[in-house]
């Protein structure tokens, strides 16, 4: 069962989060960089899924109202704090024009649906890493994706825990412990039903489907898979099978950040690689402190998980600096 706090994974955000920034900020080499918000992803899907997991398992039931107040409270203060100030220095330094354009995105992020706003608007997020008049914004996509699953996977869970007690427990609703089997399965038919929505949507409509809650799903729901492994299955696993999964998944990452780029149909099958590579990195280092592989402890060292713990306010402050420091300059940057 996921554990709620992991060094190798506060170590993998931090590498989520630097890819992101590299990527926009045009580093030649890491052009497919944007990949690390889907390790974001999948990392999301596992630490929720778990909490949840672990929580019918001690109480028996979730607690809908308490998970959506602590996602509110975890959230909610520093994407208010940076919408705040990305409004008040686009008033300051953008056209009236761009400006109220940025109030009335700064309205969709804050109902947490900045993704619809922009599949509207058919934005070519690409196009906005090369800086053609992309919002301040914009990456609250991501951050909508994340909410929107936040609402929703809980009401699944507790529709699968309620549905297989009502069948295996003579129509008793407590349930005395986590049904792996049928949540499994449940994670499994949506998410495949998810990444081929995600292969045609790519292909039919791209702009919409890059911001795409349904075509997004699955790379969410692969974290709620990993986060079903328990610890002692992955133990049963000699400590080269593991260090060969993690090296696997830490070189498929590493690909998919230098070999994807903004010529390639993404998300779609595309978005296989860096999920598939951080799956394996997260299930890899979940077998407990005692099996730790090599990239969990370069993961886990202190500078990694620093980076890991502002791996949020980092990305939340990162695109509005460089949307805007070139307007206030009246000049563009290099990424050096």
């Amino acid at each position: 069962m996921a554990r709620e706090l992991r060094g190798d994974i506060q170590g993998l955000r931090a590498v989520a989060v630097l890819a992101v920034i590299a990527a926009h900020a045009g580093v030649p080499f890491l052009r497919g960089g944007f990949v690390g918000v889907d390790v974001f992803f999948v990392i999301s899907g596992y630490l929720i899924a778990g909490l949840l997991y672990r929580e019918v398992l001690q109480t028996g039931r979730v607690s809908i109202g308490a998970f959506w107040a602590r996602r509110a409270r975890r959230i909610l203060p520093a994407a208010t704090l940076v919408t705040v100030v990305t409004v008040l220095l686009s008033l300051a330094w953008m056209s009236l024009v761009d400006a109220r354009q940025v109030v009335v995105d700064a309205l969709w992020a804050s109902a947490f649906a900045a993704n619809v706003q922009f599949a509207q608007q058919g934005v070519d997020y690409f196009n906005a890493v090369e800086g053609v008049g992309p919002s301040p914004l914009q990456h609250y996509w991501s951050l909508a994706v994340e909410e929107q699953f936040y609402v929703v996977w809980p009401l699944l869970l507790v529709l699968c825990v309620v549905v297989t007690t009502s069948f295996t427990h003579g129509g008793r609703r407590r349930l005395e412990r986590l049904p792996r089997s049928a949540v499994l399965t449940m994670l499994v038919v949506l998410s495949l039903a998810s990444l081929l929505w995600s292969v045609h949507a790519t292909q039919a409509s791209p702009a919409t489907a890059y911001f795409s809650t349904l075509t997004r799903a699955w790379e969410l729901g692969v974290g709620a898979m990993v986060a079903l492994v328990p610890p002692t299955s992955l133990r049963r696993l000699t400590r080269g099978s593991l260090e060969t999964i993690a090296v696997i998944g830490a070189v498929v990452l590493l690909a998919a950040c230098m070999l994807i780029s903004r010529e390639t149909p993404f998300p779609g099958l595309a978005a296989v690689l860096p999920v598939a590579g951080a799956a394996m990195l997260i299930m890899a280092g979940g077998a407990g402190d005692g099996w730790r592989t090599v990239s969990s402890q370069v993961l886990a060292v202190a500078p990694m998980r620093v980076l890991g713990d502002w791996s949020y306010s980092l990305y939340l402050w990162h695109w509005p600096a460089f949307i805007l420091a070139p307007v206030a300059l009246a000049r563009p940057l290099s990424w050096t």
